[in-house]
């Protein structure tokens, strides 16, 4: 099953620890810090703390991109337990650290590490059904959730990729193949235990602590405290079809055109992403790859009949075409490109012993929210930016995913969760190679996904989702947040007045 993220772990290996493009990349920096009593911290945590020196430190201080190694945090706090993560934010106020809070590392900007304290939650993972509802950990992770949910005949509303954990997902949206169906996953939230930044902790629901309950559901991971635990309303999903049709790059044009008017009309039950990926190593005259992949929640005879509808506005049926259904399980490790792998090794290295699953090197990306269907002119605009100024070493990615259903049936002040009139979310993206790649090559990559993004801007409605947090973005607060940020802006002078949990583009 091709996903974006398994495609650019095919595409590039990792290499050596990169220097941050600029500076620190955003990140806040702590005061000086020589007489930090470590010793103290490490006695008074149930879970471990990893300092400098440590045998493991190099793997502890990693974040899924490679190209954030330069970062090299004071400590890292595995936290085990909701008392770790009070002991921790004491801590590093008592001793003026700055602090990144981090469940699976994911954060495309880098946020979650810091030359301070990471207060890792990625141990705090539990799993548990209680009646109507599931109790997760923040440091969950979208394979362990769906193995450990399998026996009761329920899942949670998940992402794509395996190793992407609760903490972030579902604070900042949580978009993934059961969103159209079932909405985002923050939708399906009902409560959690959050320690805030006096050290107090409060259980959130929609009676309790209502407005940081709003605030959580799309405000995005460390704004505005550490969850330690959360409690949704899981989805029964008893089997999924998948589907994957490759098309030539001369069929790209009509492809995009039919594919909007298809999803415009296609059940709640499908999902899919549209991809063109370009490889600009590729020999002489190779086109670019263009790829429909997806899932049907429903029956292989319902999406036959589906994709026939699209390819017969295509006008040609594709160059490959496999559809499968499969028990939801099963599906879904597929999805997470572990078909063939045990739970235990769909990890990323590192993670424990017998983790398999890469890091990526170093990849720039953007995003924007679209609310009204791609002209010709666009479609030209977006296949025309994938192409152009070719440099060597660059694998290329544009993504295409569809919203609608019940993501846009929510009100978008429902819900700190903005984008409730977006038909499609657009992503430029390009890995490079290396973790530490030249100069060169870097500006040569950030120059080709900021031209791109700028020229599909005129489309867009100026809006990117916050949990493919963009460094570039200048008009952040909005394009997050929209007409919610004054709201969220309360909220967050009312739990965390001084500010304690801050990064380059948290809420202020």
């Amino acid at each position: 099953m091709l996903t974006r993220r398994s495609l650019i772990r095919a595409s590039a290996a990792t290499g050596a620890a990169a220097a941050l493009t600029t500076g620190t990349g955003g990140l806040v920096l702590a005061a000086g810090t020589a007489t930090v009593p470590w010793a103290a911290l490490a006695d008074a945590l149930t879970g471990r703390l990893v300092l400098p020196g440590d045998a493991d430190y190099d793997t502890a201080r990693q974040l899924q991109l490679a190209q954030f190694d330069a970062v090299h945090p004071q400590g890292v706090a595995y936290c085990a337990t909701e008392a770790d993560v009070t002991t921790a934010v004491r801590f590093a106020q008592d001793n003026g650290l700055a602090t990144a809070v981090r469940s699976g590392g994911h954060s495309a900007a880098g946020y979650s590490t810091t030359p301070g304290l990471v207060i890792d939650v990625s141990r705090i993972s539990a799993v548990r059904v209680d009646g109507a509802t599931v109790h997760l950990g923040p440091g969950t992770q979208g394979i362990d959730a769906l193995n450990a949910l399998a026996p009761y005949g329920v899942q949670i509303a998940g992402g794509t990729c395996p190793t992407v954990a609760m903490g972030g997902w579902l604070q900042g949206g949580g978009f993934g193949y059961t969103s159209r169906k079932y909405g985002m996953g923050s939708d399906r939230l009902v409560s959690a235990r959050v320690v805030l930044a006096d050290g107090r902790i409060v259980r959130t629901s929609a009676t309790e602590h209502p407005d940081l309950f709003w605030a959580l559901r799309g405000a995005g991971g460390g704004n505005l405290g550490i969850v330690t635990a959360y409690e949704v309303t899981p989805v029964p999903i008893p089997s999924l079809t998948l589907f994957n049709l490759n098309f030539r790059y001369t069929d790209a044009h009509s492809l995009i055109l039919a594919w909007q008017d298809w999803m415009a009309s296609a059940p709640r039950e499908l999902a899919c992403e549209l991809m063109f990926l370009h490889s600009t190593d590729a020999p002489a005259g190779t086109e670019p790859t263009v790829v429909l992949t997806g899932a049907y929640h429903g029956p292989k005879s319902d999406a036959d009949r589906l994709l026939d509808r699209l390819t017969t506005a295509v006008g040609h049926p594709g160059t490959s075409r496999a559809v499968d259904e499969l028990p939801y399980t099963q599906a879904m490790m597929r999805v997470y490109g572990c078909g063939d792998r045990t739970v235990a090794e769909c990890h990323r290295v590192g993670f424990t012993p017998e983790a398999q699953l890469p890091r990526e090197s170093h990849t720039t990306q953007r995003n924007l929210y679209f609310s009204q269907p791609w002209t010709p002119a666009a479609v030209r605009s977006a296949l025309d930016a994938l192409t152009a100024d070719p440099r060597p070493g660059q694998f290329r990615f544009l993504g295409l995913f569809p919203y609608g259903g019940r993501i846009n049936e929510i009100s978008p002040t429902a819900t700190a969760f903005v984008h409730r009139d977006a038909v499609f979310n657009a992503g430029f993206s390009v890995t490079l190679p290396t973790a530490d790649p030249a100069a060169e090559a870097r500006e040569a990559a950030r120059v080709w996904v900021d031209t791109a993004h700028t020229t599909m801007d005129a489309y867009s409605n100026h809006e990117s989702y916050q949990n493919y947090m963009d460094p570039a973005l200048t008009n952040w607060r909005q394009a997050y947040y929209g007409r919610n940020l004054r709201r969220l802006r309360a909220v967050k002078c009312a739990y965390d007045p001084d500010r304690f949990f801050r990064f380059a583009q948290s809420v202020d």
